[in-house]
């Protein structure tokens, strides 16, 4: 019997586990910036929308008319595309969570193999050092 001599395999186990958690983290970061982003655009397509009304009630100009309708248009589209990314922000993050929760699974393995070696190696030592004293006492009774 010996210790646990899989160390490096453990740290490497914990750099793994550290760098996947880094990456859930930018993941969740990115996540969170397009949802950020997302509620600005929707609030400023809102206020273009009272916008209009206001400018309706009070009436003006086709032109001006025709630029609100414009920007609620690109506001919409970006509303959309937001939307997709977020949708697909967040299956990036699922799959990140799933890789961290499968790094940590293969770390906790690998400390428990090193927890039950280091166990049975202590046990194998002590039984050792008992034989030794076992012998020394006889050795000494026999004189």
């Amino acid at each position: 019997m010996k210790p646990f001599s899989m160390e490096p395999v453990l740290r490497y186990r914990q750099q793994l586990e550290d760098e996947a958690r880094q990456k859930l983290f930018a993941a969740l970061k990115k996540e969170e910036d397009i949802q950020t982003e997302l509620r600005h655009t929707t609030d400023t397509l809102s206020a273009l929308y009272a916008d209009l009304t206001l400018e309706r009630t009070r009436g003006t100009t086709v032109d001006r008319l025709l630029l609100f309708e414009n920007r609620i248009v690109i506001n919409q589209e970006q509303i959309d595309r937001l939307e997709g990314d977020l949708a697909k922000q967040k299956k990036v993050v699922e799959r990140r969570r799933r890789h961290l929760l499968q790094t940590s699974k293969d770390k906790k393995a690998l400390e428990k193999l090193k927890e039950r070696q280091n166990l049975s190696y202590k046990k194998y030592k002590d039984k050792k050092e008992a034989a030794m004293l076992d012998e020394i006492a006889i050795l000494r009774h026999g004189r």
